[in-house]
């Protein structure tokens, strides 16, 4: 089996087909197509079983635990493909995008995935004008180039639909943490990152459907980010600094985004009583490392006056003080 593509599915019965047609438009010989229901409580598992009567390259399982992550996981284990693709069922896919990434990974031999450009509209592929400016140029950067990148700044992050994976991958470096119902894309991309081999290609691979219903669109009006992003570097980030020798940059990288979130949630929380709890929490989740006195103490006086004048100075200047001091 050449090439296995997963989707997981939560209430997206309307995208069943439009995901269906997307795949069967990359004008590909040799693949199959996974569809994993998580709990859905609309017509999805209805439409997906359709679909099955009619191409037996579909399969259809079931995730109970919620999230993206487990549901990917299990499409993956289940995979027979020599690569792998992650599809969002709400998303598209440019036309012949799977099989110019196929080409890149079977010219070089040296890279283990490789990623695209994508495009995010509230309109579909075929509702907007044609984009312009793909060279199909393929850039290869070497361990752990991409990690560090994408640590260092989220906007150059994309979605799983851009890239194309061995699936030795998964074998080498796990899949998605499953702790982690948000950011479990993110934290998977800069593992990969740090760890393999990854290749540019110059050309847009899918559509990031926007819609309002969306998961992520939904916790980012709901969650300050401060509070989104710190399970997954506590749960992912600083297990793998822990487990690797990594650079001084992911080092200096981490310390920095931990310090910085543990005074922003601080300052977000209400209740003197409730930043004394949160301190400790913070700090318990902080265990297995030594937290400097320059930064517990200015977190206390955050817990007593939480100003965003004193949180900006503690940005500003304590942290990256600190974190330097660290890192030589």
């Amino acid at each position: 089996m050449k090439l296995s593509v997963v989707i997981p599915v939560y209430n997206g019965a309307d995208f069943i087909q439009k995901s269906y047609n997307s795949i069967l438009n990359q004008n590909l010989q040799e693949f199959e197509i996974i569809f994993v229901d998580n709990n859905s409580r609309d017509r999805s598992v209805e439409n997906i079983k359709r679909l099955m009567q009619e191409d037996s390259r579909i399969s259809l399982y079931y995730q109970k635990k919620q999230g993206a992550g487990p549901a990917r996981n299990l499409g993956i284990n289940m995979a027979k493909g020599e690569y792998i693709y992650l599809f969002d069922v709400d998303d598209e896919i440019y036309p012949n995008a799977i099989k110019t990434m196929i080409s890149v990974l079977e010219t070089h031999a040296n890279v283990d995935a490789v990623f695209g450009k994508m495009n995010k509209s509230h309109q579909g592929i075929s509702d907007i004008p044609a984009l312009e400016g793909d060279t199909l140029k393929v850039v290869l950067k070497e361990k752990p180039y991409w990690g560090l990148k994408w640590f260092s700044n989220l906007k150059h992050v994309v979605g799983p639909p851009a890239f194309l994976y061995r699936a030795s991958v998964f074998n080498e470096i796990g899949a998605y943490n499953n702790e982690l119902r948000l950011g479990e894309d993110t934290a998977f991309d800069i593992k990969l990152g740090m760890l393999k081999n990854i290749a540019f290609l110059d050309m847009h691979v899918y559509l990031y459907f926007k819609h309002d219903t969306s998961t992520t669109g939904i916790a980012k009006k709901q969650t300050p980010r401060a509070f989104m992003i710190w399970p997954r570097l506590i749960k992912e980030h600083l297990p793998f600094y822990l487990t690797y020798k990594t650079p001084i940059k992911f080092k200096s990288l981490l310390f920095s985004q931990l310090f910085q979130a543990m005074g922003r949630q601080l300052v977000f929380t209400k209740g003197l009583q409730n930043r004394y709890l949160l301190k400790r929490q913070l700090f318990d989740d902080l265990k297995d490392v030594s937290i400097p006195f320059s930064i517990r103490l200015y977190l206390s006086i955050l817990v007593i006056l939480p100003f965003e004048t004193l949180r900006k100075v503690y940005g500003y200047y304590v942290v990256p003080y600190t974190v330097k001091r660290l890192t030589k």
